[in-house]
């Protein structure tokens, strides 16, 4: 299958329940009850939101409701009839919508990426944590395939729970957990990009990509965000991705909690961290934790969604901080809601 799609992204924190049972759990029950292609909940490690109070993992801050992100993909009538769950599930959070094109199976291969705004792509690839390609797990595989085809970087995102070519996958307390979701964030020129669909199929069998157009600013230091277009809609609001190692740390602290921290100052909406398991960037070795070293290398993925103007009032104070120590995306989100207020913003 290759189709226009929609990639509806929920940001919440893991204490918010929905009457008996966690919110979570109600989401992914909800997706699973649609039919909905592939879901991956994704677990911070740190963020803020509407109440702007910083919940982290880390000692001694250790909070008991770090932030979640769901991200699921499918046609956009399925994601439209999924709205209402997501309103009955979710009491207070962020909700985005964005168009993607969607490929799976074996028409991934002649799968293109769409016209829009933005020079640069996004590739991401849901596959099994314990799916393997010959003798190694299939998201290493993938990395070393994207790098062998000369993009920009990817980092893997392990999921905790979600929707694998429609079946549900949790993690398990006592199992190998073998089949959650994981999703792959690649970025790089299209056309490098699209070198990697064929032998995608060849190493997954069934894989499920999503290719979209963003801006790219890379490791160097002034460089803004594109501007809005004036013939966009009112209510688009901007995405920014922060793709750094957790090691990366500025005056003593890791680089993600500073971008954090400082977007909360700065009077940000909210942003959220997910700590991956692997990855690369530019003509770096692909890295994450090995035996023998004390301090973690794992990637991390930061991502501030806000209004265009706000993300350009506060993208001198990031672009001081992240002064070329990480990989930066930027692309246009039309569709937008905070729950648990009375307002609704972008389109549907």
């Amino acid at each position: 299958m290759i189709a226009d799609a929609t990639r509806l992204s929920v940001y919440f924190g893991e204490a918010i329940t929905a009457g008996p049972a966690l919110a979570s759990d109600a989401l992914m029950a909800g997706f699973a009850a649609r039919g909905v292609t592939t879901a991956t909940l994704l677990r911070g490690i740190e963020g803020f939101g509407l109440n702007r109070r910083i919940h982290a993992e880390r000692f001694p801050d250790v909070s008991t409701d770090l932030p979640l992100l769901a991200v699921a993909l499918d046609t956009r009538e399925r994601i439209g009839a999924s709205l209402a769950d997501v309103d009955r599930a979710v009491s207070q959070g962020l909700v985005t919508l964005e168009p993607v094109r969607l490929a799976t199976g074996a028409d991934v291969a002649e799968a293109d990426f769409p016209a829009g705004l933005g020079a640069a792509g996004q590739l991401t690839v849901t596959c099994g944590s314990g799916e393997r390609a010959g003798r190694r797990p299939a998201y290493r595989a993938v990395v070393a395939l994207l790098r062998r085809c000369g993009t920009t970087g990817a980092t893997v995102l392990p999921g905790v729970d979600g929707l694998l070519r429609g079946r549900r996958r949790r993690a398990r307390l006592f199992a190998t957990n073998a089949s959650t979701p994981m999703t792959i964030v690649s970025l790089g020129a299209p056309d490098r990009l699209r070198r990697a669909l064929p032998e995608l199929v060849q190493l997954l069998g069934e894989p499920v990509v999503t290719l979209e157009r963003i801006a790219r600013l890379d490791r160097y230091r002034g460089a803004r965000p594109e501007p809005l277009p004036r013939a966009a809609q009112p209510g688009v609001f901007q995405a920014i991705g922060v793709f750094a190692r957790r090691s990366t740390h500025v005056d003593g602290r890791a680089l993600h909690s500073e971008l954090v921290r400082c977007l909360r100052e700065a009077g940000a909406a909210g942003a959220t961290t997910i700590l991956g398991d692997w990855g690369f960037a530019l003509e770096e070795r692909p890295f994450g934790d090995r035996l023998g070293r004390a301090m973690s290398h794992r990637p991390t993925y930061t991502v501030y969604v806000d209004r265009p103007e706000q993300v350009a009032a506060v993208w001198p104070l990031l672009d001081e901080l992240i002064a070329g120590r990480a990989i930066v995306t930027s692309h246009f989100v039309p569709g937008y809601r905070e729950l648990a207020r009375p307002q609704l913003q972008g389109g549907r």
